[in-house]
């Protein structure tokens, strides 16, 4: 089945480009398959030959999904950005353990939690076998990244990338701290008396899934 749809009827237009967080500013081709709810982009310029390889491709099964991603970010923070492009080098592919904090701007509990992550990583700068990383996937997406609810708190292992553990988002700082302690058996670094401030905020947030805490 073949659909047009005029960029110039945004309310027509608009929840397709949303789900392949495109503009409407030239003409796009894409493919839905409903069966798998996979995504579709013609990233070549559009002529009678690329289109022709395109629906051949997806005809047969060979033709690679699409997933959204921001711009890859030129610079590394002490929590590094990481976007659909760079999940696989930045997160499976790393030889580090990262823990990886996804959230969305509209998510109201995030900004707390943004903030204990930035006193983690800087608590925890000195290890070279750890690092933070942060994923807004409202707009990035990832096959391996599934994100149901915000924000989303997952440690990928160096040895393991294919099992994250999931933390709680229950947790305080000084909790997070211990659990990151244990879980990588770190045993030279003391826990910082700010860590251990009852001040510390915590994020209370309704999470349907099970955590592992």
């Amino acid at each position: 089945m073949f659909i047009y749809v005029d960029t110039a009827e945004e309310n027509l237009a608009k929840p397709f480009l949303t789900l392949y967080g495109l503009e409407g500013d030239k003409p796009t081709v894409t493919a839905f398959d409903t069966s798998k709810g996979t995504k579709y982009l013609l990233e070549a310029d559009i002529n009678e030959k690329n289109l022709k390889e395109f629906s051949l491709s997806l005809l047969d099964g060979t033709l690679p999904p699409y997933f959204r991603s921001e711009p890859v970010p030129q610079e590394k923070g002490l929590v590094e950005k990481v976007v659909g492009r760079t999940f696989d080098s930045s997160v499976l592919q790393s030889p580090h353990n990262v823990l990886l904090e996804a959230h969305a701007p509209w998510c109201v509990d995030c900004e707390a939690i943004s903030k204990n992550i930035e006193k983690l990583a800087k608590h925890f700068s000195g290890l070279d076998n750890l690092k933070f990383a942060r994923i807004d996937a409202s707009v990035n997406e990832h096959p391996k990244l599934q994100v149901n609810n915000y924000p989303t708190l997952l440690l990928y292992p160096a040895e393991d990338k294919t099992n994250p553990i999931k933390l709680s988002k229950k947790l305080s700082l000084k909790d997070m701290a211990r659990f990151i302690k244990e879980k990588l058996q770190i045993s030279d670094v003391e826990i910082k008396e700010k860590l251990q401030t009852p001040e510390i905020e915590t994020v209370a947030a309704a999470d349907n899934v099970k955590d592992e805490l």
